[in-house]
């Protein structure tokens, strides 16, 4: 399971709600969710990843860190996110900042991902040009060939793990009729504590 027993927090645990709503609705890819960077020289850029994780501390998602993005965090871990389901008229916007997770808890996420899956993540030089999908293909299917009749697990490439996202801003937008969408806004304080306010639609 995503979500952590653990949440406290009222904004994570609307969070929580509103993606526990989508999962059980089985919405397509529910737990999809818009991450956008900026760059050294402040060209934003976003994609969409899959979040893997929420507990007390943020949202969590697995990725290369040699990618676009992680060459974008590396120079500005301000980060936004954003989630939203037509099926549920709701949407989620979050802002706040990013870091690594510890190497133990990426081992752990990968290890149980599906050797395929953990394969891709060794060979895929993500972002970077290649000559083609066959190739790219062909190298992934020896590679786990090796593997399976090694009967041996790969090892988490250090160039990919978890990153956890802490919240500094969460936005929780429902649609309304005519326009008068509902909007309430929770900010975190300095002493951690959060509060919150509606917004005009």
């Amino acid at each position: 399971m995503l979500f952590h027993s653990d949440i406290t927090s009222e904004p994570l645990l609307k969070v929580v709600e509103i993606l526990n709503k989508a999962m059980t609705r089985n919405l397509v890819d529910w737990n999809a969710m818009n991450i956008a960077t900026v760059n050294s020289i402040g060209q934003p850029s976003s994609r969409m990843v899959l979040l893997k994780k929420i507990d007390e501390r943020g949202f969590v998602f697995y990725s290369n860190f040699n990618s676009k993005k992680g060459k974008e965090i590396d120079s500005n871990n301000s980060v936004a996110l954003n989630f939203w389901w037509r099926e549920l008229k709701e949407q989620i916007r979050i802002e706040g900042q990013i870091g690594k997770l510890s190497s133990e808890e990426s081992d752990e996420y990968f290890n149980s991902r599906p050797l395929q899956s953990r394969v891709a993540a060794i060979v895929s030089k993500q972002s970077e040009k290649i000559e083609s999908y066959d190739k790219l293909n062909d190298e992934i299917r020896k590679l786990t060939s090796e593997f399976e009749n090694k009967n041996e697990d790969p090892v988490r490439p250090e160039h990919c793990g978890l990153y956890l996202i802490s919240p500094k801003s969460i936005e929780i937008w429902k649609e309304g009729d005519f326009r008068t969408h509902f909007r309430e806004k929770f900010i975190k304080k300095d002493d951690n504590a959060w509060e919150s306010y509606f917004l005009s639609p």
